[in-house]
């Protein structure tokens, strides 16, 4: 539900305007700012604020031109057209109409007052003069102003106050309140640079979007996706700037229209110099200096909008073939212009030349603008252009998770006719598209096994390797794919797909098994290979950097990379969403639970699809540890949903992540034995598969929720995993068995020094608990005051060790968890059944926790845990 617009805040201006107005130390206000930023509605609120009504003058192009126009309707009983008698008319009304009711003269709103006619103006003035009332007047900025209004600010008669846009953050404000829900922030980035913050623009804009189906809800979040739209009252507005406008500079206009920006030097081929000095002047265009050219923009987005809507079909397509003719002379046009050339051609009514579509496809492909690339590869499939075509579709198509219609593109292609080097392409291409993203691993290793012996050429059958790296990969065997991943490294003639394909499986794997130093070196190889290949699987590598930096304690290290990602993402929402989930990894660990949450809710909004995706699932068990941090178990849970959703045969290999978010969310939800036995199943899933790394996070948090014979396992690993990490965990387990608040007080500060905040807190949390059985005071406040203040300093984390900390009960972890469980509704039987105990032993336990706190009813037991 869409609600109403909130009335426009700006409470500064507003304040000081109405403080004038009330204490008579200027005799009125002048608001300026530009068309639609609000002027009108902010005058007539502070009228209302002050008397609640007003007489209105409006100056209107209509009665510009005719003398006292404005004021005709206050003039009716007067035929005299003496200026001096008109004044003295509107002198008459005011007195009729008495003093204001706070006791001072009357209010006039003047509204428009650039539009007024000069004799009209030459009033306003004369009433400023002789305050005769308090006026409140709008002017817009940059239109010429009559000389008599013109003077009331210049003579100091009346205070002018600017009147701004919205600022980014005013918008985005704006836009949650009354879309109930975020926007994206690419979509709220495109919004903001078509409306530049004026609040009427941004208000025809969103409603232009929700009327079109291009602003739609995906999982709590509002995205935008398509042309923003314009409403006709929006473009009404904007075509009035064209009405007078001469014939040459409205033809800058067009061209730009269809393609901006555009170089001074290419521009200036299409239309003459003296055209876009007029547009210029006539504030139509911007020229910048960007690099060492010229660069023309149009001066509003919107231009563009109503321009492309107004034009017919035929002059549209005439517009974009000359653009064509002219972006193809350029000497080295570059992959963006390459791109825009392959589409204005596609557009253009022409028969375009299919390698022209083709070239534009790879390049879309290759800056991750996959809409574009399946469209241009698309086009070129249907003009007949061959395997080239076919296999830039299906790569499109592979990318973007339309795994099924990738197959029915490349099961099409005959290999018979094709040379080894395209066998190779089309066959590893499609057999990771089958695996991955149609789902269908089974198909894609045996069309793998029966298909390879086709490739015998040495420098292709390197590409095998990698493929078989990647493979090997997601069948959980990584100690394997490194191997062969190294192979490939270490091949001179390998293809840069198949390098980049390698190191991508070498990273994941390495990070996983607990070989997170070598991880660094590794990635940095692949940039080179990566720049001939396919934009995403840089992100693909990036996510494993990161999250081996994280699990090694190299946090600054794993930030930084992170924003190297997201800086490489700008400007593309599919990549900017698998940047996201890696900085959600960093963020989670630095405790900027509130940063991991928006980013990791963004990311699985733009990536939401029906098929089975790993970075859904990625996104999801992050959001879900996120959520259980904040104490929200319900949201945690709908996370949990999410991931399972996407799990599936093909992406086994992430289901001890799974298993680590499912004991999240038991623990969350106060059942530590459900969250025990998750993280358990989660770390023996793990050491199956040879993920080490991975074995020692959930081993880790099974020792959160209370299980201490994680130790000789966690020290076994210690001399495995690089970092600090396993170690660590193995001294808290001990601590934690033991009851030993020195030890995890020190450890809590060594995760502290490196930036874990949300394990140094759960370890200060848990530190304070033990201090206290051992009736150590001293040691408890103190721990449990670093709690707080680093839970505080993690958006509010409510982790369950926290939780404890804050509201100590006298009561055993078991009588703990039971009395949860009795706070959420269970009966004693579903107690029982969830927990394998027997109906006797949870009456027991009630029992005993009753008694500990001094309670009398199973009832009140269920209040106490609840507050």
């Amino acid at each position: 539900m869409v609600g109403l617009w909130p009335v426009l805040d700006r409470k500064a201006v507003f304040e000081d305007a109405e403080e004038l107005l009330r204490n008579g130390t200027s005799c009125g206000v002048v608001l300026v700012g530009t068309a639609g930023v609000g002027k009108t509605t902010m005058a007539r609120e502070l009228v209302g604020s002050l008397t609640g009504d007003a007489r209105w003058i409006v100056g209107t192009e209509s009665t510009q031109s005719i003398p006292l126009g404005a004021f005709a309707p206050h003039l009716a009983r007067t035929t005299s057209r003496d200026p001096v008698v008109a004044l003295r008319a509107v002198r008459d009304l005011l007195a009729e109409d008495g003093s204001a009711p706070d006791g001072w003269v009357g209010i006039i709103g003047v509204d428009d007052a650039h539009l007024l006619d000069e004799f009209s103006a030459g009033l306003v003035h004369q009433l400023a003069v002789g305050r005769d009332a308090r006026l409140v007047v709008t002017v817009r900025s940059g239109a010429p102003v009559p000389g008599a209004i013109e003077a009331l600010w210049k003579d100091g008669l009346l205070t002018p106050f600017v009147v701004p846009p919205f600022t980014r953050q005013e918008m985005d404000e704006e836009l949650h309140a009354v879309l109930g829900a975020p926007v994206e922030r690419f979509s709220a980035d495109e919004i903001w640079e078509a409306s530049e913050g004026n609040p009427l623009f941004l208000r025809h804009l969103v409603e232009g979007a929700l009327d079109g189906g291009t602003l739609r809800k995906s999982g709590g979040v509002w995205q935008l996706r398509g042309r923003p739209g314009v409403s006709a009252a929006l473009a009404s507005l904007l075509e009035s700037r064209f009405a007078r406008t001469p014939r040459d500079a409205l033809d800058v206009v067009d061209y730009l229209a269809f393609c901006e920006p555009l170089e001074l030097e290419v521009l200036s081929e299409l239309v003459s110099r003296r055209s876009i000095e007029e547009a210029e002047r006539l504030d139509l265009v911007r020229i910048r200096d960007v690099g060492n050219a010229h660069v023309v923009r149009l001066a509003h987005p919107l231009f563009g909008e109503v321009i492309r809507d107004r034009a017919g079909v035929l002059a549209a397509q005439r517009i974009k073939r000359r653009l064509v003719e002219v972006l193809r002379a350029s000497p080295d046009p570059g992959v963006v212009t390459s791109m825009r050339i392959a589409e204005l051609a596609m557009e253009s009514g022409m028969d375009p030349d299919p390698d022209l579509l083709v070239r534009g496809a790879e390049d879309a492909i290759a800056m991750a603008s996959l809409d574009l690339g399946a469209r241009l590869a698309g086009a070129a499939v249907r003009r007949g252009a061959g395997f080239d075509a076919s296999f830039a579709l299906g790569r499109a198509l592979m990318w973007q998770g339309r795994g099924d219609e990738a197959e029915k593109v490349f099961e099409a292609v005959d290999p018979d006719a094709l040379s080894e080097y395209d066998v190779a392409r089309w066959l590893l291409t499609r057999v990771a598209s089958l695996y991955l993203e149609a789902g269908r691993p089974q198909e894609a290793v045996a069309l793998f096994e029966r298909e390879r012996g086709r490739i015998t050429d040495p420098m292709l059958a390197v590409s095998v390797v990698a493929l078989d790296a990647v493979l090997h990969l997601y069948d959980r065997r990584p100690a394997e794919a490194i191997a062969l991943a190294r192979q490939v490294g270490a091949a001179p003639e390998a293809h840069p797909w198949a390098r980049a394909s390698a190191v991508f499986a070498g990273v994941a794997a390495l990070t996983v098994s607990g070989r997170g130093f070598e991880v660094g070196a590794l990635a940095s190889s692949a940039w080179e290979a990566i720049s001939h290949g396919d934009g995403l699987l840089r992100f693909h590598i990036g996510y494993f950097e990161v999250q081996a930096l994280t699990l090694v304690g190299r946090l600054s290290a794993a930030q930084q990379t992170a924003a190297r990602y997201r800086d490489l993402a700008a400007g593309q929402p599919n990549s900017a969403a698998l940047a996201d989930v890696a900085s959600g990894v960093v963020e989670l660990t630095s405790g900027r639970l509130n940063d991991a949450a928006e980013h990791l809710t963004e990311a699985l909004a733009v990536l939401d699809r029906e098929t089975r995706s790993e970075w859904m699932l990625l996104a999801a068990v992050s959001l879900c540890e996120v959520r259980a941090a904040q104490g929200k178990p319900d949201d945690a849970t709908a996370a949990l949903a999410i991931a399972e959703r996407h799990s599936g045969p093909e992406l086994a290999f992430f289901d001890p992540l799974i298993d680590i978010a499912r004991a999240w969310v038991a623990g969350a939800a106060g059942e530590v034995s459900a969250a025990v036995h998750a993280a358990r199943r989660g770390a023996d899933r793990a050491a199956q598969s040879g993920q080490f790394a991975v074995e020692a996070l959930a081993l880790d948090v099974a020792t959160t929720f209370g299980d201490y014979s994680t130790v000789q396992r966690l020290v076994e690993l210690g001399s495995v995993v690089d970092g600090p990490f396993a170690k660590v965990a193995a001294e808290r387990a001990r601590a934690l068995a033991k009851a030993d608040g020195p030890a995890l007080d020190r450890l809590a500060a060594e995760f502290e020094r490196v930036g874990a905040l949300i394990a140094a807190a759960d370890m200060y949390a848990q530190a304070a608990t033990a201090y206290s059985r051992s009736s150590d005071r001293r040691g408890e406040l103190s721990a449990a005051a670093k709690a707080h203040w680093l839970s505080s300093r993690c958006d509010g984390a409510t982790t369950p060790a926290l939780a404890k900390a804050a509201r100590p009960l006298p009561l055993t972890d078991r009588e703990r968890e039971i009395a949860v469980l009795v706070g959420r509704g269970l009966s004693n039987k579903d107690i029982a059944s969830r927990l394998v105990l027997s109906v006797r032993t949870v009456e027991g336990h009630i029992y005993r926790a009753c008694e500990k706190l001094a309670l009398s009813h199973r009832s009140d037991l269920a209040k106490l845990v609840q507050v």
